[in-house]
């Protein structure tokens, strides 16, 4: 595909090419030799390749160019190259790259050079592939190639030292004459006339349906009739025809030891002298390559390369008087340019310089400015001075005495008031009288514009009045504006207050541009201003002339001319930034038209479809017409892949599992500031963007993960703001055993299973912990609740008896109710109380009476009943409370017979312990609480009548439940009978 382009490419350039013609002096050149890395400085033979590379042959080994670096191959690293003396090169249409050297033929096939059988035929003098594909070589013979094999071709005889196609066919270049095979492939010899030494024709060329012919005896021609005639060249020191070269823009290259002579048209237009003593000379190489450059090879200078330009140079051989220009006019149909002489006039139909002022008619010959004002005069602004001439004859007026000593930059004129900015202040002229000449100056007034905003000394750079009459005044400080009511002050902007300002003007939809020395410019009005610069996008800071055609700001400064689009400035953007004279890189001496020069007003005019710049070399001229034109885009080549110190090349590659550590090596041929290509790169598969290299040609990966990639560079010229296309190449790593799809999918699974089973046995010792942990719960749980009733049994038992205590009966007391409410049958409650207890305690002591209490709780337990309660009551006091007793009485009874009976004599009492008893059976219209305090006035009555007794209480059905009455004795109770009774010992009156 890309051999096609190339092809397309050619054959584009050939057909649409410009047949104009372009001195020789005005070509652009940049010159390499050996100190830039040719391995030789004699260039024999060039061709370009499809990839865009110069390929050119030395005397000391075979280089490949790409702009930047030569890349040689020779014998020492090229075995299979029979010799280094290179003598011929073909690229052929399949881009295979033929090398004739003093010893044999080899060709270059996929970055390999191979032999070709037979090749080894001594010296290789020419090579040539016709339009039909046959590659021919001409040396001790003639030879065509035929399946990579050499075959002589016995119709010509003797050795061959050019070929060359036509029209008419294949012409011999050989001794003493010349060869043609037609298309009929016959063969027909051509005789030279008899000279007393043999004629080599080693050079051809077809020129007007006319052959000629260089031999070392001088240049030929043969003619439709087979006439010979001798082309005699003037001013040649040797007869020898080094070239002969025809170019794409039908012109004819001749070249002798010293001399280059160019025929355009048919006619000889131009005789150029390359004595050795200069940078170049003995040119015996030459091609076109595929943007149009020409390439000059020389047998003692190396190479050069010739280009044009959108800009064209006119200096000292347009006759110019002094190269070094500071300001440009246009003036009727020409042009002024003011030099260190006067002011020349240019032509721009001839194209030729006239000096028109002379240094003697002006203030100083130094001219720095023009302006013509409304009466017609022509101010010019010197180093020292200003000189005003009728702007008609250029006839000279008057000149200003007061300005003598200031260097002139600008000019301004506002209503009948002329403006005259110096590099000591600002002036003015209000009104310039008629008259003589010789009597202007005496009566011209200048006055010094005093301000105290603006510095008495200020240097004065450029002045514009605006349409609001407004007069902006750019200084070396700053910025400042006089506005109608003649108030001056400075522009309150944090740049333009500061800054070194070169030029002032408005823009046709009434914005201001303020240009800067070193702060880029600015666009707007006062306090509403857009600031670019380099950190913007710009390509340098500084501003010497501005102007705006169409929609293309065009700019000139120190290192160039660039324009960008303005409608997208408006928006705040640089966009379309193209460089149409870039002098920023070190050859900018010759490959650049060195532009531009000065600060202040005249700095740039347009002019006959040109924008004219001065210069240190005479003016430039920037073609309108062409000013949207750009430069064939350089196009990026991968050049190989290293891994290891070995280089594989190919656009699609395989490797080896192993080779995981990429250097990634691109360039791109290009010849016109190549050094500042700018490229980036992307390993699709790798990186998410674009990686921004700058001007380094390779990239690095390491440690790469297995999989497909695609790498891609793009490359653009400084000076320009589009991309490339993209070159690719696609790259194959394939994975380790261990990385590949099967493998990681059995991994996975493994580890999944591997998982599974962990989780397994995690589970299970989780389950089993968590038994575990259950199980203590569990006991815990058990433990605690024993615990918990132990400590409530204990809160509800006495300590000393073992009984239960009160509490025990607020936490028992409703189910016990409940019970008896269920079962129908009343509880009865018992309070017992020990006999004169105290007693015991005061006689026998707290641990005898200790002893009692528990042997009391001891029978109350032996005589009571599962479902009886038997609490301690308090201190000596116990309480029953009975359910479902059937006789109560029998029961009060016995207890008071087992205190009887009991042994008391055992705890060393003297007498046996009593006690006396009240009881009440509960009746389900009484509360426990009333019954509790019957119980307690039952047993108080015993105690007062004697002890050692019982009272048994019966509350009768007319006991008040509604409104219980105060209970205060027992005696009224029953008198009402609301109660009656059953006693051993209590009587009742």
């Amino acid at each position: 595909m890309r051999q096609l382009v190339w092809v397309l490419l050619l054959l584009s350039l050939s057909t649409l090419a410009d047949t104009r013609f372009t001195p020789y002096a005005d070509y652009l050149y940049r010159i390499w030799s050996v100190e830039a890395g040719l391995p030789q400085i004699s260039v024999q033979t060039m061709v370009q390749d499809a990839d865009g590379f110069i390929w050119l042959g030395t005397q000391n080994g075979l280089a490949r160019f790409d702009g930047v670096q030569f890349d040689v191959f020779n014998t020492a690293n090229s075995p299979n190259l029979p010799s280094n003396l290179i003598t011929s090169l073909l690229i052929d249409a399949k881009q295979q790259l033929w090398v004739g050297t003093a010893n044999g033929l080899v060709k270059r096939v996929a970055q390999q050079f191979e032999t070709v059988s037979g090749g080894r035929i001594g010296n290789v003098n020419t090579l040539l592939e016709t339009v039909e594909g046959q590659v021919w070589v001409g040396a001790d013979q003639l030879y065509q190639v035929v399946n990579n094999e050499l075959l002589p071709i016995s119709e010509h005889q003797g050795e061959v030292f050019s070929l060359l196609q036509s029209p008419k066919g294949l012409w011999v270049g050989g001794n003493n004459g010349v060869g043609l095979f037609t298309s009929a492939s016959q063969y027909q010899w051509f005789s030279a006339a008899e000279t007393a030494t043999a004629i080599q024709f080693h050079e051809l060329g077809f020129y007007n349906d006319t052959l000629w012919l260089g031999s070392q005896l001088g240049l030929f021609q043969l003619t439709p009739d087979a006439s010979w005639l001798p082309v005699h060249l003037p001013d040649v020191a040797s007869l020898r025809i080094e070239l002969i070269f025809t170019d794409q823009q039908d012109g004819l290259w001749i070249s002798t030891l010293n001399k280059l002579f160019r025929w355009h048209n048919g006619q000889l237009v131009e005789q150029i002298d390359l004595p050795e003593q200069q940078d170049f000379s003995w040119v015996e190489s030459m091609m076109q390559d595929a943007h149009g450059n020409l390439w000059l090879g020389s047998r003692s200078h190396g190479v050069k390369r010739l280009r044009t330009a959108v800009t064209e140079r006119y200096g000292r051989e347009a006759g110019i008087t002094d190269l070094y220009t500071w300001g440009v006019h246009p003036w009727q149909d020409n042009l002024l340019v003011g030099s260190r002489q006067g002011v020349e006039l240019f032509d721009p139909s001839t194209q030729r310089y006239q000096l028109k002022i002379t240094g003697e008619q002006l203030a100083n010959p130094f001219v720095y400015s023009f302006f013509a004002d409304n009466a017609k005069r022509l101010w010019v602004g010197t180093r020292s001075g200003v000189s005003v001439f009728d702007e008609a004859s250029l006839s000279p007026l008057f000149q200003v005495p007061e300005l003598a000593h200031l260097l002139v930059t600008s000019f301004a004129e506002q209503d009948d008031r002329l403006w005259l900015g110096t590099n000591g202040g600002l002036y003015y002229i209000d009104q310039i009288p008629d008259g003589e000449p010789a009597q202007l100056s005496k009566s011209v007034d200048v006055k010094v514009y005093e301000h105290p905003a603006l510095p008495s000394d200020v240097r004065v750079r450029s002045i514009y009045p605006d349409k609001e009459g407004q007069l902006w005044i750019g200084t070396e400080v700053g910025l400042f504006v006089l506005d109608q009511q003649q108030q001056l002050q400075a522009v309150k902007d944090a740049i333009l207050s500061k800054s070194f300002i070169t030029k002032v003007f408005a823009l046709p939809d009434n914005q201001l541009f303020i240009g800067t020395f070193d702060q880029g410019f600015s666009i707007g009005q006062q306090g509403n201003w857009q600031h670019f610069n380099q950190q913007s996008g710009l390509p340098g800071n500084g501003v010497i002339h501005a102007e705006l055609y169409e929609d293309l700001l065009l700019i000139s400064n120190f290192e160039g001319v660039y324009r960008l689009n303005y409608t997208a400035l408006r928006t705040g953007q640089i966009s379309e930034l193209y460089l149409l004279i870039d002098d920023r890189r070190p050859d900018g001496a010759s490959d650049s038209h060195r532009c531009c020069n000065g600060a202040g007003d005249s700095k740039g005019a347009l002019l006959a479809g040109r924008l004219w710049f001065p210069t240190l070399n005479g003016i430039v001229g920037v073609n309108l017409q062409k000013v949207r034109e750009t430069a064939a885009l350089p196009q990026p080549v991968i050049t190989g892949l290293t891994i290891n110190n070995t280089l594989y090349y190919g656009e699609k590659l395989t490797l080896a599992t192993e080779q995981r550590d990429w250097q990634l090596s691109f360039s791109a041929p290009y010849f016109v500031q190549a050094p500042s290509l700018q490229f980036r790169y992307q390993l699709r598969g790798y990186d998410d963007a674009w990686i921004y290299a700058g001007n380094r040609r390779d990239a690095f990966y390491t440690n790469l993960a297995p999989g497909h990639y695609q790498f891609s560079v793009q490359v653009k010229a400084a000076a320009d703001y589009r991309w490339s296309d993209s070159t690719f190449i696609s790259i194959d790593l394939p994975a380790r055993w261990y990385e590949t799809k099967w493998f990681i999918f059995f991994v996975f699974n493994a580890v999944l299973l591997l998982l599974w089973a962990i989780y397994q046995l995690r589970v299970s010792a989780l389950d089993k912990s968590q038994r575990r942990l259950q199980q203590l719960v569990d006991e815990r749980t058990a433990a605690l609740h024993q615990a918990n009733q132990r400590l409530q049994q204990m809160s509800m038992e006495d300590a000393l008896t073992g009984l239960y205590n009160r509490h025990y009966l607020s936490q028992h007391i409703e189910p016990m109710l409940a019970r008896s409410k269920r079962k129908q049958q009343p509880l009865v409650w018992v309070l017992i109380d020990i006999d004169h207890f105290k007693q015991i305690n005061d006689v026998y002591g707290h641990q005898v009476g200790d002893a009692a209490l528990k042997q009391v709780a001891l029978i109350l337990t032996e005589n009571s009943r599962s479902s009886d309660h038997i609490l301690r009551w308090g201190g000596e006091e116990f309480l029953l409370v009975l359910e479902e007793s059937v006789n109560t009485q029998l029961y009060l009874e016995r207890l008071q017979q087992a205190f009887a009976t009991q042994n008391w004599q055992q705890l060393g009492l003297a007498h046996p312990l009593t006690c006396s008893v009240g009881a009440i059976h509960q009746p389900a219209q009484l509360n426990w609480e009333t019954c509790l305090q019957l119980a307690d006035l039952a047993l108080y009555q015993v105690k007062q009548q004697g002890r050692n007794g019982y009272l048994l209480l019966y509350p009768t059905a007319d006991y008040p439940t509604v409104q219980q009455p105060e209970i205060t004795s027992l005696a009224q109770l029953i008198k009402q009978g609301w109660l009656t009774w059953q006693s051993n010992t209590v009587q009742f009156e």
